[in-house]
């Protein structure tokens, strides 16, 4: 099988700081990829170089063969025009931590905006793909609400159908049940979990130890920049191999 993402010894630093040290990395078709790992491990700086949100040091992305972000010319490593870039990232889904929704929009309005803008669609087309995505994640009624009018959780299925509207290759997801209120994590994690169900290919840096364990196809533990284990949730949860990651697992509630 080929997989839809490949990255190859992905660097990037911040000042004197190195945040990713020759990251490798494959997703793969149906791939529901959870990232694990301690605050200031890289896990979304990584993310955000894959969806070019981040310049990144040296390395390199592929979707589909396709090399993300930069070209070569004449030797040296150059960052691609503006246009380029949004082509690319058309490509990909992104929900972030904090929604990132329209506060002047309605449901269906931050839904459309990119079906219309970035894909052409006709409004009325626009506006029936969106009143389907909002059914599929159990807003429906909510479809002419602001955000203001939404609680967080329901803001952040917004968010998720938005992203899948677009019918992208993969779906990066940020932590995003980190900003939502303890009652409101449940109805997130279980419209990602129908996702996966339905076979949409994600990549999702979470600190949900018990999801990444019982959705994931493979998780991955980053630590200081760098991939220090990856494989099945019951081997990293069962039989971590790292000692960083022994002790990561036993801080953390799985």
């Amino acid at each position: 099988m080929t997989p839809i993402l490949t990255i190859k010894n992905l660097t990037k630093t911040f000042g004197a700081s190195a945040v990713l040290r020759g990251v490798d990395l494959e997703v793969f078709p149906r791939d529901v990829i959870s990232i694990i790992g301690a605050s200031g491990s890289g896990k979304t700086t990584l993310l955000r170089c894959i969806d070019l949100l981040e310049e990144f040091d040296s390395g390199e992305i592929r979707l589909d063969g396709e090399i993300l972000g930069y070209r070569d010319k004449g030797g040296r490593h150059r960052r691609l025009p503006g246009r380029e870039l949004a082509r690319q990232r058309a490509r990909m889904g992104m929900v972030f931590q904090s929604y990132n929704l329209f506060p002047h929009l309605t449901a269906a309005q931050n839904i459309m905006l990119g079906l219309r803008k970035v894909r052409g669609m006709a409004t009325a087309e626009a506006r029936a793909v969106a009143e389907g995505w909002l059914d599929r994640v159990g807003l429906a009624d909510r479809r002419d609400h602001h955000p203001s009018a939404l609680s967080g959780g329901q803001q952040q299925r917004v968010a998720i159908a938005r992203a899948l509207a677009m019918e992208p290759r993969l779906v990066l997801l940020d932590e995003v049940t980190s900003a939502l209120d303890p009652e409101l994590v449940q109805e997130v994690l279980l419209t990602i979990r129908g996702l996966a169900e339905a076979g949409t290919t994600m990549l999702i840096v979470t600190h949900e130890m018990r999801f990444a364990r019982q959705v994931s196809t493979r998780v991955v533990f980053m630590d200081g920049g760098a991939v220090r284990e990856q494989g099945p949730p019951n081997e990293i949860f069962g039989n971590p191999k790292a000692q960083r990651l022994r002790d990561f697992l036993a801080n953390v509630s799985h």
